[in-house]
C-alpha cells in the first residue's frame, strides 16, 4: 500500500487512519459558533436601531416644511408689529405712541395724554365740590 506522500491520488483519507478534513474536537466549532451567533444579534441590534432613526429621520424631514413654515409666519408677525409700532406719521418723526390708542386682544385701552388730563380735572373739580358742601354743611349747624 502507497504512503500519503508518495504522492498516490487515489489513496482515502479514511484508509490511513483520520480525516484531514474532520476538526479535532468540536469545542473550538461550538465557540466559533457562539461568537459568530453573538456578533449577528449585535448586528441585529444595530440594525433596528439604525432603522428605528431612519424613521424618526424621515419623520423629521417630513415635519420640516411645517416648521420652518411656522418660523417664517411668525418672523413675518413680528416684522409686521415692528413696522406698525415704529410707523412714522410725518417724514422722520416717529409716532406718539402716548396720544394713540393702544389696543389690546380684551377691548381694554389705555387712556390718551388729553384723556388723562381731562380726568385729573373732573377729579379735581368734583373735589371741590364736594369742599364746598362740607363747608356750607358745617356752617349750618348749630
Amino acid at each position: 500500500m502507497p504512503t500519503p506522500s508518495s504522492g498516490c491520488r487515489n489513496v482515502r483519507p479514511s484508509a490511513l487512519g483520520h480525516s484531514p478534513l474532520r476538526p479535532k474536537s468540536k469545542a473550538p466549532i461550538n465557540d466559533d459558533r457562539l461568537r459568530l451567533e453573538k456578533d449577528l444579534e449585535e448586528i441585529r441590534k444595530q440594525e433596528a436601531e439604525l432603522k428605528k432613526l431612519e424613521e424618526e429621520m424621515k419623520r423629521k424631514v417630513e415635519e420640516l416644511p411645517k416648521k420652518l413654515a411656522e418660523q417664517e409666519r411668525r418672523q413675518r408677525e413680528r416684522i409686521h408689529k415692528l413696522a406698525v409700532l415704529t410707523a412714522t406719521d410725518h417724514v422722520g418723526r416717529p409716532r406718539d405712541k402716548r396720544h394713540a390708542p393702544l389696543r389690546q386682544g380684551n377691548g381694554a385701552r389705555r387712556m390718551t395724554l388729553p384723556e388723562q388730563r381731562r380726568a385729573r380735572m373732573q377729579f379735581l373739580l368734583l373735589c371741590a365740590v364736594l369742599a364746598i358742601f362740607l363747608i356750607l354743611l358745617w356752617k349750618s349747624l348749630p
